[in-house]
């Protein structure tokens, strides 16, 4: 899982957590609703807490937790104490961990995520005009000036460590914005609404430059047994498909909406990684690689 999915993962998890230990009862379709998902994932993020000991039972459509949690599961919260802390979340989720178990001293889990820290504030500000689907008034620093910003919030998203919110403009134009970048923002009175198929999308996203509401196009790559080995573990994105071949190369299959989603990726992986089609993309990373040398 790479480390965007990671994050994203164990921000849904523990919000779950908080909620089920208030005592909320959510169907799979309040979880679909509250964090933007689709009914298979929210019913995938219920399982997680089964199978991390969670006594998660269920009554009329609706899941709530019965007791706290199983002591021989313990070990899933030091793994989670341990995310928390590179995140930057430690403070917030120390007082739950608390109540949950008793932390043991030495944490036997070591992760280490380069992730920026922002204010909570600013989080729960964003989380709560996502989840009433209320426009956003943003004060943004782009090239060293301030502009003023109307934007539709759909979803925070962590790319390469970076915190972003992906969001549509005044004019429904896609378009992400660095949350460390907002100076200052404020939730207005006027709601919006947005098609499935946008917040279904984004969960395809590579990085900054997927697209939503762009058609996608397929990219064929050329892997070597390393890439392979290594690409089979962790994808490159949700719509890899990987084909291997005897000798243990493989034929990668992506779906991407700009070329800049995969040519970072690429420069990182070569010679390992090299394209196939379409054409005008490997030589365009060609070219790359002929300026590096140059």
């Amino acid at each position: 899982m790479k480390a965007k999915e990671y994050t994203k993962t164990l921000s849904i998890l523990l919000d779950l957590i908080n909620r089920f230990y208030a005592g909320e009862n959510l169907s799979t379709t309040d979880i679909e609703n509250i964090y933007g998902i689709s009914k298979r994932s929210a019913q995938r993020y219920i399982n997680y807490l089964k199978d991390a000991g969670f006594n998660i039972k269920s009554k009329s459509r609706k899941y709530y937790l019965e007791n706290i949690i199983d002591e021989e599961k313990e070990m899933i919260f030091e793994a989670i104490e341990s995310i928390a802390k590179n995140a930057g979340i430690e403070k917030e989720l120390l007082p739950l961990l608390k109540q949950l178990k008793l932390i043991s001293e030495e944490n036997v889990f070591y992760s280490k995520l380069d992730i920026e820290k922002i204010e909570p504030f600013t989080f729960r500000k964003i989380e709560e005009a996502i989840k009433n689907k209320k426009i956003l008034k943003i004060k943004y620093l782009m090239d060293g000036e301030i502009y003023d910003f109307e934007i539709k919030p759909l979803k925070i998203s962590n790319f390469d460590g970076y915190w972003y919110v992906n969001a549509l403009n005044h004019k429904d134009e896609y378009r992400t914005y660095h949350i460390k970048s907002i100076k200052h923002l404020e939730i207005t009175d006027e709601s919006f609404e947005v098609e499935k198929d946008i917040l279904k999308n984004l969960d395809k996203a590579v990085n900054i430059w997927f697209d939503p509401t762009a058609e996608p196009f397929t990219v064929e790559l050329f892997a070597d047994e390393y890439a392979t080995k290594y690409l089979k573990r962790i994808p490159i994105s949700k719509t890899q498909k990987i084909i291997k071949n005897s000798d243990g190369t493989s034929t990668i299959y992506l779906e991407i909406t700009h070329e800049n989603e995969i040519i970072r990726k690429l420069l990182m992986w070569i010679p390992n990684l090299r394209v196939i089609s379409p054409k005008w993309l490997k030589e365009e990373v060609d070219d790359y690689i002929k300026t590096y040398l140059a």
